[in-house]
């Protein structure tokens, strides 16, 4: 052992330096050299172990650590992919959402689908669009085509209906329903749908189904004798008509072929008429009732007829075939059983009246009393 201080040897058992005094520490003997000589050796084993590493030919424990951030960078990337794609079906279902609230989304995929044929597929597009605006137009006549154009009328036909009651200007609406109603050759349908219309345009599409009635001459009423009706159509229609009260047709009324209908015995006549065009259908019926009576006999005709009489005169009087003619001179009215006139009378002397009346034997009808006056005067 040596002195801390001088480096002077020390004795074994000593306290202190037998040379300065100092008190005695425990150094290790070995001298700078030594120590620079155990550094080198260190050096020196290190150096293999980087050489290895270089080599990687790492340790056990320097590979496990290796293993162990791999499996941890792995774990983190899985996370991190699981974390997108939760996130892009998060977005998915939103973007699915909104275009399930959207009319536009709505209607612009049923186009596509119904310019590609898939027509299932664009109605179902399109009653989503209605879900959203119930009251939307443009996709009921979207869907009325598709129906027409797979001749499933009924429901073409409700959306039609549904449309015009919304807007009874959509023309096209009433055409693609006028087509249904023609197709089923429904035109009851048709009439009356024409009812509800009022403007002039959309008027126009019905024409071909008006069927206008046929005009009657005389119009009913009562009259005397033998009376005479006759018929015609503005646009030359068939005429159907019945004469005992019940709606003509084509199975049980009379075709009006152009002469007139005559009524010469005294009665009632009940007439009804309809004209039909040539798709069979009928106009509004035409309804007339006619009270006949039998006419009385014109009144008669007198030569001469009254005035002053210079000489011996005889009166002739005539009337209508079939009738008996009675007259008196004294003013007073005519009967059956007064003087029946069989030829010519002579007319008295003075101031006399004549009265005729004429009475037809047929029907016992009377004329009007005719009266005349004469004045004889003798020369």
């Amino acid at each position: 052992m040596k002195c801390v201080k001088c480096g002077a040897e020390l004795k074994q058992g000593c306290l202190y330096c037998s040379v300065c005094g100092h008190e005695s520490q425990i150094l290790p003997d070995y001298s700078v050299l030594e120590d620079d000589y155990l550094r080198s050796l260190l050096k020196e084993e290190t150096k293999p172990k980087a050489e290895e590493e270089k080599q990687g030919t790492l340790p056990e424990k320097k590979q496990k650590k290796k293993e162990k951030t791999s499996h941890l960078l792995l774990i983190v990337f899985s996370c991190l992919l699981l974390v997108g794609i939760g996130i892009g079906i998060g977005v998915k279902l939103y973007v699915d959402e909104q275009n399930a609230n959207s009319y536009d989304y709505q209607m612009e995929m049923a186009e596509k689908e119904s310019a590609a044929g898939n027509y299932d597929e664009a109605l179902d597009f399109y009653n989503a669009a209605l879900d959203i605006k119930p009251g939307d137009l443009e996709a009921r006549a979207a869907m009325a085509d598709i129906y027409l154009g797979q001749q499933n009328y009924d429901s073409a036909m409700i959306l039609l209906i549904e449309i015009i009651k919304a807007d009874a200007t959509d023309k096209e609406a009433y055409e693609k329903l006028i087509s249904i109603y023609e197709e089923k050759a429904d035109y009851d349908s048709i009439l009356a749908l024409a009812d509800e219309v009022t403007d002039p345009e959309i008027l126009g599409l019905f024409q071909p189904y008006l069927v206008t009635p046929p005009v009657v001459s005389p119009l009913g009423g009562t009259y005397e004798g033998e009376l005479v009706v006759g018929f015609f159509s503005m646009k030359g229609y068939d005429i159907y008509y019945t004469l005992d009260g019940t709606t003509p047709d084509k199975l049980n009324g009379i075709l009006y072929r152009g002469n007139e209908l005559k009524f010469s015995k005294a009665g009632e006549y009940q007439l009804k008429a309809v004209c039909v065009n040539d798709k069979g259908i009928y106009s509004e019926l035409v309804e007339e009732t006619y009270q006949v009576r039998e006419k009385a006999p014109a009144l008669p005709t007198l030569t001469p007829d009254g005035g002053e009489i210079w000489g011996e005169t005889y009166v002739t009087i005539t009337a209508e075939p079939d009738c008996s003619i009675y007259y008196t001179w004294d003013g007073t009215d005519p009967t059956e059983q007064s003087a029946k006139y069989m030829e010519p009378i002579y007319v008295p002397e003075g101031e006399n009246v004549l009265s005729v009346l004429v009475v037809n034997d047929r029907n016992g009808l009377k004329s009007d009393i005719y009266r005349s006056s004469y004045r004889y005067i003798l020369q």
